[in-house]
Order: C-alpha cells, then structure tokens, then sequence
C-alpha cells in the first residue's frame, strides 16, 4: 500500500482514514516530509479563527474562540470577598475547567473528563505563578 498524500493517491476518503489509523506515524510523517498537514494546509498556514467576546452574559468576562473546526468557550466570574484572617493580604482563586463528552471520545457521558483535575491545576498553577493581581493592593478592608 503507497503512502497517501494531499493530491489524493488513494482512491477515497475510507483508505485514507483506514491508513491514518493503521500506520499513524507513517501517515503524520509523511505530511511531514511534504510540509504539509493531513488537511492539506501548509505547515506555516494556520486556521481560520474567529473570537467573540462577551458570549456569556451571565460572566463578568467571557470568549467564545473557534480555530477551524474547534469552538472553546472561557468564561470569567469575580465575587468580592473577606480575605481570611491568616492570610489578610492575599485573595484567592478557583479555576474549574469543564470537558463535555463532545470534546473527545476519551470522555464518557455522566463522568468528568480524568484530565479535567489535571488542566484546572495546571491552569491555577500557571496564572498564580504570573499573577500579581491577588496582592496587597487589590485588597480593602471595609
């Protein structure tokens, strides 16, 4: 069996998909070695990608973000609140990071995603590190 390529070596959409999943690496190499991706783009030309602010009404700041054919949603909800007594300098942070079945087929209806957890830290993690919005002068006493 030859190895497909942008022009269409193979006869239909079936032997492509049966090659992409038989001989992955094979499949990605070769798009590879042709600078080219499975899609057909060139390896420098990115996806169409289109961004709307404000989609959720009910968050104080929110993104509606499709690259091609993928849609991510972010969405912003701010509370005031006490600072604890331990800590009265500093604010807190609570990321939830949500994957419906839809995402992927590793996730299965009625289940969390297993890598949900993992990007939320991941996320509270990165933004804690870089953020100083959570210091002293963003905190009032009443």
């Amino acid at each position: 069996m030859g190895l497909p390529n942008a022009s269409g070596d193979l006869s239909t959409e079936v032997e492509v998909d049966a090659f992409r999943r038989l001989f992955p690496l094979r499949f990605f190499e070769r798009h590879l070695a042709e600078s080219i991706r499975p899609d057909a783009r060139p390896l420098g030309k990115a996806r169409d990608t289109t961004i709307a602010l404000g989609a959720v009404a009910s968050a104080n700041g929110s993104a509606l973000a499709k690259i091609g054919s993928t849609t991510m949603l972010a969405a912003v909800k701010m509370e005031v609140m006490t600072p604890s007594m331990e800590s009265p300098d500093e604010g807190c942070i609570a990321i939830e990071f949500h994957m419906p079945p839809i995402c992927s087929p590793l996730v299965r209806p009625g289940r969390p995603a297993e890598a949900a957890p993992v990007i939320s830290k991941q996320l509270s993690d990165t933004i804690l590190r870089q953020a100083n919005y959570l210091s002293a002068s963003l905190c009032c006493s009443l």
